[in-house]
């Protein structure tokens, strides 16, 4: 038996959760995976995987020689780029995480020139704001938007920053007035973003004299998606603060206006994760690099700032 093909075979069972997954995702017939893990198996003299008909789980030897099996051919991997270097090419298919809001936003328009870049690679996208589990569902790479990573499992790397922008369109503030004060939103009706994850209502946040302060939104309206929060603003349905990629053009157009721009604090890190047991290959790092040329690097603050300024001078 060839003993390291039998190992790639059985770590793409056990990411893509599934024998039929993994002969697709490896180009080989359904039946040739199964004699490589039994082969596999028959050589260890135990069983890696439970399985029954909905479902593989690793059994706890299992476990134990899946990590081993992963690091084991993450540094062939490295081994292997190390000598081939710069001429090694993103190639093969990538399969990334990608929060729901980027994708009209900025990531389709900007998708084009990245696939032309790399004629060899294939492109599966996963759009969710959760936060996925990258080695269970067979993910090779997410982006996300954190604080700062608190899953030791996972390397970030750091893309960009951003800013919350409290927001609301003209005819809502015509009517109701404009909040001058954190304070004052107790007076308005707010859009409230529900956590996914959670199903609690997240808190606002502004930093005022170095300090953190939060408000908890109340008005009629709840929403689970950050984009959604954004175009119920336009929509003139109340007070949304959501990042600022989700408003740019919305502030560029005059559907919408900032508000409280003396406390607007910043939005988390928006980073590029991966496995951290695996080496960084050649098309999760070309595809990183691709996020970090289209989202700049102190997202659209200092656009949204010179916009008020300039609006600010006009009689």
């Amino acid at each position: 038996m060839d003993q390291l093909h039998c190992m790639r075979v059985f770590v793409r069972v056990v990411e893509q959760g599934s024998f039929a997954r993994a002969a697709e995702d490896l180009d080989q017939s359904r039946s040739s995976v199964t004699t490589a893990l039994g082969q596999l198996e028959r050589r260890l003299g135990v069983r890696l995987l439970h399985r029954t008909t909905r479902r593989l789980s690793l059994t706890d030897e299992g476990r134990g020689y899946y990590e081993r099996c992963v690091r084991i051919l993450e540094d062939l991997s490295e081994a292997e780029e190390s000598l081939y270097g710069a001429r090694t090419a993103a190639k093969g298919r990538l399969k990334v995480s990608v929060p729901q809001s980027f994708a009209h936003l900025l990531f389709f328009p900007a998708l084009p020139g990245f696939l032309a870049r790399h004629p060899d690679l294939s492109l599966d996208v996963v759009f969710s704001d959760r936060a996925v589990n990258l080695v269970e569902e067979g993910i090779d790479c997410a982006v996300r938007a954190v604080a700062i990573p608190d899953d030791s499992t996972l390397v970030a790397r750091h893309i960009a920053s951003g800013k919350r922008i409290t927001c609301a369109a003209p005819d809502y503030l015509a009517k109701r007035g404009e909040p001058n004060t954190i304070d004052a939103l107790a007076e308005h009706d707010c859009v409230a973003f529900i956590s996914p994850s959670t199903g609690r209502t997240l808190d606002w946040t502004f930093e005022q004299a170095g300090e953190v302060r939060r408000f908890t939104p109340r008005g009629r309206l709840g929403v689970t998606s950050l984009e959604a929060a954004a175009s119920a603003a336009v929509a003139g349905l109340g007070v949304a603060q959501v990042p600022d990629i989700l408003v740019f053009r919305a502030l560029m157009a005059g559907q919408l206006r900032p508000l409280l721009l003396d406390v607007v604090a910043p939005t988390p890190s928006l980073v590029v994760v991966y496995p951290s047991n695996r080496y960084l290959t050649a098309k999760v790092r070309a595809f990183a690099d691709f996020v970090a040329e289209w989202y700049p690097t102190q997202g659209w603050w200092p656009e949204i700032a010179a916009l008020v300024r300039s609006r600010r001078k006009k009689p």
